[in-house]
């Protein structure tokens, strides 16, 4: 699971506000039973005095000053727990409560992450991915077949398959490509006509690595564009977490780029376009496009550079047949 510097930061901040706040209503809840019950600001003043008397003699080499002392503290702590039972209040009534008691809000237990960081992690992920209300509704388990043509006037020659057959295999290259891209440092780019499913096939592979805990962001061409062109020209118009994701583009474990070729083409948008791809190829992340383009379209559009790029690391998967959101 893989954080950029700022999320993690991020993170840490909310365990130590979440630290802060038990503290906050441990002092508050303590201050209140101090006024309805004096007698047990007496108790917790004295075993701080007792503990505090048996340090100082230790330390003069008094060693036998501690001897009862475990038994006193003993004695007024069972004291103290009577009088809150006693009055309806839980014995820990006036402690520090953890959102998780098993590392004390701190996030870690013995330097390893605590199972609670790990779900923030997971969460955090969940919601920058720019997918989080799509893929509950968009997945493999959601995934359609029934919807492609297997009637042979459909037959397409080239793939020498039936758009029902031919989805049927993509569907199976989707989800090995999402239990292994991590491991196997693929990319695929899918591409086909319009209403097809291109995208719905992206949101099932998002939504699965998700799952297994790695980084995805998912953005279309235009917003993937517009978000760089604000990080080169407008940088201090917009606050820090705006350019986290500038960060995100180059280190998430799954970048995905829907709809290339919907986008204003510029000098600007091929050159980041280049970018992203050659440092994301060099980096082994892996990255996963579609588009309408058909791959001569996608050479005449961005150049020989880009093109080579994606025909030499890139599986290309097309889809065929007709437009399947007439059937639904």
């Amino acid at each position: 699971m893989k954080l950029t510097n700022y999320q993690y930061d991020r993170l840490l901040q909310q365990f130590d506000e979440r630290r802060m706040k038990a503290r906050y209503d441990s002092e508050k809840r303590t201050g209140e039973i101090y006024e309805k019950f004096p007698r047990i600001k007496e108790i917790d003043d004295a075993i701080v005095t007792e503990s505090i008397d048996a340090g100082k003699a230790a330390l003069e080499g008094n060693p036998n000053i501690l001897s009862g002392l475990k038994d006193r503290i003993e004695s007024l702590t069972s004291e103290r727990a009577g009088i809150l039972i006693s009055n309806g209040y839980s014995a820990d009534y006036t402690d520090e409560h953890y959102m998780c008691e098993i590392c004390k809000d701190t996030g870690f237990i013995d330097n390893e992450p605590c199972s609670c960081l790990k779900t923030a992690m997971t969460e955090l992920i969940f919601e920058e991915s720019n997918l989080k209300d799509i893929i509950d509704r968009e997945n493999f388990s959601t995934f359609r077949l029934d919807l492609y043509s297997d009637d042979e006037s459909d037959y397409d020659p080239e793939l020498m398959c039936t758009p029902y057959k031919n989805m049927a295999q993509v569907l199976l290259k989707a989800k090995l490509f999402a239990e292994n891209f991590a491991e196997e440092k693929r990319n695929l780019l899918i591409y086909g006509n319009t209403g097809l499913g291109k995208t719905f096939l992206t949101n099932c592979i998002a939504s699965k690595a998700l799952q297994n805990g790695h980084t995805v962001l998912y953005y279309t061409t235009f917003g993937l564009f517009d978000l760089l062109s604000k990080y080169s020209f407008k940088y201090e118009d917009y606050p820090k977490e705006e350019f986290v994701y500038r960060e995100g583009l180059l280190t998430c474990e799954l970048l995905i780029i829907d709809d290339l070729g919907t986008e204003l083409s510029t000098s600007f948008t091929t050159a980041q376009l280049y970018s992203i791809i050659n440092e994301r190829l060099i980096n082994n992340l892996s990255t996963v496009i579609s588009t309408n383009l058909t791959p001569k379209q996608i050479g005449s559009r961005y150049g020989e550079r880009i093109f080579s790029r994606l025909s030499k690391d890139y599986d290309f998967i097309k889809l065929i047949g007709s437009d399947i959101r007439i059937r639904l």
